[in-house]
């Protein structure tokens, strides 16, 4: 079995319910590293399945789970057969629910879950898949019928095909409870997070959280470069006007996938209005959302702040 290098996800014990593509393939790759690792992929569902085809789970060879197929009704029966399948080096295509031959284990959904057991997948392609996903860059895995996998365009028709996005990255700029708020949300969600702060006292307040990427804001004249991507959202806020129409400018020069502003409907159409004496479009301006989130006029930080992210969180999913 050969060794491939990966990005260290961390030498904590695994966490079981890790779900995006890098952390499962971070901790197979590592798991791989020095012993035997089975990769879990589902590959079809049927009804009102928990996960997606192309979940992942990892399961190393003394049943340590990373990632997960279900709502927690048959990962622990998944893992065994994980197990099995290491020591048999056999390929094994599980089915549940709808038509499984697991009678004694139906899925409370009403629908079917298919899953493939790879015992020694290549790591080399899972290692390239992850360093892609690192790298924020989007993927394509594909598995013949074989077992066999390779990344990219699928030129073998009875593959299956399972496309992976880069992590939702959250940058927000601002000041205040709003902000800290949100960041804590969305660390607690294991969302990356970026703030943007003015002053010494508010750094300060953002390492207590737990947050490590802030950047200094100095003037809006001299603002850190633009390092958005597709898969960034953008939050501002600021309750100052020069603040705000250079913040709001720059993001919209850019890809964020989201870009919004707290306020009050009023506030955000002064804010409209002045992009557009700027020279910016009905369809640039289009694309921040005011007032944000999805309950109107919440009036504290803990709930704007959980409103604020499930429409990110939304516009996210509809991106990926």
């Amino acid at each position: 079995m050969s060794r491939v290098s990966a990005v260290a996800v961390g030498s904590m014990r695994p966490t079981l319910y890790l779900e995006h593509a890098q952390d499962v393939l971070g901790q197979w790759l590592l798991w791989r590293n020095t012993s035997e690792a089975a990769l879990v992929i589902v590959t079809a569902t049927e009804g009102g399945a928990v996960r997606m085809p192309g979940a992942l789970m990892a399961v190393s060879e003394t049943g340590e789970r990373c990632g997960y197929i279900s709502g927690g009704c048959i990962d622990a029966d998944v893992a065994t057969h994980a197990r099995q399948a290491l020591r048999s080096g056999r390929i094994e295509r599980l089915r549940y629910g709808k038509g499984s031959p697991f009678i004694d284990m139906p899925l409370p959904c009403g629908g079917a879950i298919e899953a493939w057991v790879l015992p020694d997948a290549q790591a080399s392609v899972l290692c390239a898949c992850h360093d892609r996903l690192a790298s924020r860059r989007a993927v394509m895995l594909n598995i013949s019928a074989s077992g066999d996998l390779w990344l990219g365009h699928p030129d073998v028709v009875s593959a299956r095909s399972f496309e992976y996005t880069p992590k939702l990255r959250l940058r927000i700029a601002g000041r205040g409870a709003d902000s800290m708020a949100l960041a804590r949300l969305a660390q607690a969600s294991a969302i990356h997070t970026e703030l943007q702060l003015r002053n010494d006292v508010e750094f300060q307040d953002a390492q207590r959280l737990g947050i490590d990427q802030i950047t200094t804001l100095t003037t809006p004249s001299t603002l850190p470069a633009l390092d958005d991507d597709p898969w960034t959202a953008f939050l501002l806020a600021f309750h100052d006007v020069d603040w705000e129409a250079a913040l709001l400018a720059q993001a919209l020069k850019g890809p964020a996938f989201y870009i919004g502003a707290v306020g009050s409907k009023a506030t955000h159409a002064r804010r409209c209005e002045g992009l557009r004496a700027a020279g910016f479009s009905e369809g640039q301006i289009r694309r921040i959302h005011g007032p944000v989130g999805l309950l109107p006029s919440m009036r504290e930080a803990s709930t704007l702040a959980v409103s604020v992210l499930a429409e990110i969180v939304g516009a996210y999913q509809r991106e990926a």
